[in-house]
C-alpha cells in the first residue's frame, strides 16, 4: 500500500472555490471536493469539521478576491478604483456574483460591517471627496453601492450592450459618482 496523499486545507480550498465558480456555494458538497482533488472526503474532514467551516473558508477566499481586485487597479482614485473591482468581479465571476449578491443568503452578513469602514476610509484619500465628513461619505457611498450593484447586475447577467467594453462601463460610473458627488457638494453649499 502506498503513501496515503495530504491535502493542505489552501487546496481543498482551491477546489471548493473552483466548484463556486461555475456551480456556484450551495452546489459544493464535500463529495464534489474530493472528487476535484481526486481522493476520497477524509482528507477534507482532516482539515474542516463540516462544509460550514469549509464555506467560511472559501468566502475568506472570495473577500480576498475582491480585496485584491480593488488593490490591482490602484489608480490613486479609490473611489473608481472601487467601481471598477467590483465591475471586474461581477465580469470574471459572474456565478459567484450572483449567489452573493443576488440571492439572499448568509454568507455576506458580515461583509459590509468589515467593508463599509474601511470603504470610507480609502475615500477620505480621495481628493474629489475633501471636505465631506463621515455621514456625508456613508450616504455617497450607499447611493454608489446601489447604482454600481445595478449596473453589476447586468453586466454579471449579460445583459449590457454587446459592444459595452470596460471603459464604456467606467464612463457610465464615473459620471453617475461625479453625479452623486456634484449633487452632495450642492447639498452641502445649501445647509
Amino acid at each position: 500500500m502506498g503513501p496515503k496523499i495530504k491535502f493542505t486545507k489552501e487546496q481543498i480550498i482551491d477546489a471548493a472555490f473552483e466548484i463556486a465558480k461555475t456551480e456556484g456555494i450551495d452546489n459544493i458538497t464535500m463529495r464534489k471536493i474530493a472528487e476535484e482533488i481526486g481522493s476520497s472526503v477524509a482528507p477534507i474532514y482532516v482539515n474542516f469539521k463540516n462544509i460550514n467551516e469549509l464555506i467560511e473558508a472559501l468566502i475568506e477566499r472570495i473577500i480576498g478576491i475582491s480585496q485584491q481586485l480593488f488593490i490591482e487597479e490602484n489608480t490613486g482614485n479609490p473611489f473608481y478604483d472601487m467601481g471598477k473591482a467590483s465591475l471586474r468581479f461581477a465580469m470574471e465571476y459572474s456565478v459567484l456574483f450572483r449567489e452573493l449578491v443576488m440571492k439572499s443568503n448568509s454568507y455576506m452578513k458580515d461583509y459590509d460591517e468589515k467593508m463599509i469602514p474601511a470603504l470610507i476610509e480609502e475615500m477620505k484619500k480621495d481628493p474629489e471627496l475633501e471636505g465631506f465628513g463621515e455621514g456625508e461619505l456613508k450616504t455617497i457611498l450607499l447611493k454608489m453601492k446601489i447604482f454600481q450593484l445595478g449596473l453589476s447586475v447586468m453586466v454579471a447577467n449579460g445583459l449590457m450592450p454587446k459592444d459595452y467594453e470596460m471603459q464604456d462601463l467606467m464612463d457610465i460610473l464615473s459620471s453617475a459618482a461625479n453625479d452623486v458627488i456634484l449633487s452632495a457638494r450642492l447639498s452641502k453649499s445649501k445647509s
